[in-house]
């Protein structure tokens, strides 16, 4: 037995090397730098071990499920390297599997607490214990959480797979600290880390007085459920829920797409239900717009719309897009470039909804157009990436990277922290965090960098597609 898992586990290696998943931990670095200056800016070294609860309590299960996506997602393409029909040990192929994903969340582990690790080392050295055990105590509950998602996104794929780990996150900050947290597998993960954070689950400081709940009884928990969930990865059988199958829509002549390829584009992005999604999206805002102050409306587009929306339509339209993209191009190379111009024409739309609905609401115009050229030019950004990121990688990395982004900027760039320097880092927030002095001028003046970096990159990534393809 030994040997056989030995084979799969070198075999597993092999798949993984060059992947997604191979890259992801080095996310760690990004999350530990977000963290220190968070710390350095607050002026307070013992805020770096709290700075840390941002991942902990937002990001912590999104990010184990994206590392079982990653891997569910390859296997699926690559039709699990053809072992499925050969004698192959199937407990052996997925005790490699959770091994080496296990392994991966260790090393994206260690790289963002080691940053915070590094600071407590330079700054108060009697931190460094406390930094290391979180680091070994998250490990331990993250685990637990990959192995739990893993089946969930063999059988379900990747956007439900996601979803259910966001709603995850959700629970277990919200039960933390309840009387029957017990009941909740998603809390024990949070839990386990508030008495080592010495917080409450909203990263509140405990108030003098107040006791952490008691480690060794949610550690025990977390034993078992990383224990159970692992054995489920392996043991359970893999399946996969049946398909809707949706009719065709009429092909479109090849003459078509020659003459036009920005209305072949918009024509093959039906397919996804993307233009349904859109109306749905701007009459939220509408919505939004009516029922609250203009300003709610503005941290909606900034704050949820920017990053979760762009990212959403890379990834459906992609979706769309990529299974003729070979032949498309080969019929009108011109349909590279009308893709990336289809991409920034709805992005520039929703900027324009989400600009005359404030403008309704009773917003100055001074202010609405500042909101707009700032909207626009973060969103051209960032669908730029995702669009990027979706080609070049999975639309699993892309949709987990896009919930990383979403904390990130709504904690930096729409707290306190928005008047501090580190408002520049939350770049989806700008169209409502850099509205003063310099601010607007600066952002404009990035995102024209990044435009002038993404662009030939994105086409780059196209011709590499193609040479894959």
């Amino acid at each position: 037995m030994s040997s056989v898992l030995s084979g799969s586990l070198r075999a597993e290696l092999l798949r993984t090397k060059g992947s997604a998943a191979m890259w992801l931990p080095l996310l760690g670095l990004l999350i530990g730098s977000v963290s220190m200056l968070f710390s350095l800016s607050s002026g307070t070294t013992g805020s770096a071990l709290v700075a840390q609860g941002l991942y902990i309590t937002g990001m912590a299960a999104p990010l184990s499920a994206l590392f079982a996506c990653l891997v569910a997602s390859r296997e699926r393409t690559a039709r699990s390297g053809g072992t499925l029909w050969r004698d192959y040990s199937r407990s052996a192929l997925r005790g490699a599997q959770v091994l080496v994903l296990a392994g991966l969340l260790g090393i994206f582990t260690v790289l963002c607490f080691g940053v915070t690790l590094a600071l407590s080392l330079a700054h108060a050295p009697g931190e460094a214990p406390s930094v290391i055990l979180a680091a070994a105590l998250c490990w331990l509950s993250q685990v637990g959480v990959l192995c739990f998602f893993l089946p969930l996104a063999r059988a379900m794929g990747t956007g439900i797979t996601l979803l259910a780990s966001v709603g995850w996150q959700v629970l277990g900050v919200l039960f933390a600290e309840s009387a029957r947290w017990w009941l909740v597998p998603p809390a024990w993960p949070v839990r386990l880390l508030l008495p080592v954070l010495d917080t409450h689950a909203s990263l509140v400081p405990l108030a003098p007085g107040e006791t952490p709940p008691a480690l060794h009884t949610v550690l025990l928990a977390c034993v078992f459920f990383c224990a159970a969930s692992a054995a489920g990865a392996v043991l359970l059988p893999q399946v996969s829920l049946p398909r809707l199958t949706l009719p065709g829509l009429p092909a479109m002549r090849f003459s078509a797409a020659r003459r036009s390829p920005l209305l072949a584009v918009a024509l093959v992005a039906r397919r996804r239900g993307i233009y349904p999604l859109i109306a749905l999206t701007c009459l939220g805002l509408g919505y939004t717009a009516r029922a609250y102050p203009p300003i709610t409306t503005v941290a909606l587009s900034s704050f949820l719309l920017l990053p979760l929306g762009t990212a959403l339509l890379a990834v459906l339209s992609w979706g769309a897009l990529s299974p003729a993209w070979v032949v498309s191009v080969l019929h009108n190379p011109v349909f590279r470039r009308a893709t990336t111009a289809w991409h920034l024409g709805v992005v520039g739309l929703l900027c324009l909804c989400a600009a005359g609905t404030v403008a309704f609401a009773g917003m100055p115009l001074r202010d609405v157009a500042l909101h707009t050229v700032l909207w626009c030019a973060t969103g051209f950004v960032l669908v730029m990436l995702w669009l990027w990121l979706t080609v070049r990688f999975s639309g699993a990395l892309t949709l987990g990277l896009s919930v990383v982004v979403t904390v990130v900027s709504l904690t930096l760039g729409g707290d306190v922290l928005a008047g501090t320097r580190l408002w520049v880092i939350a770049l989806p927030s700008w169209g409502y965090s850099a509205m003063e002095g310099t601010r607007p001028l600066v952002a404009l003046t990035i995102c024209a960098v990044l435009l002038a970096v993404l662009l030939p990159a994105l086409h780059r990534s196209y011709r590499c597609f193609e040479g894959r393809s």
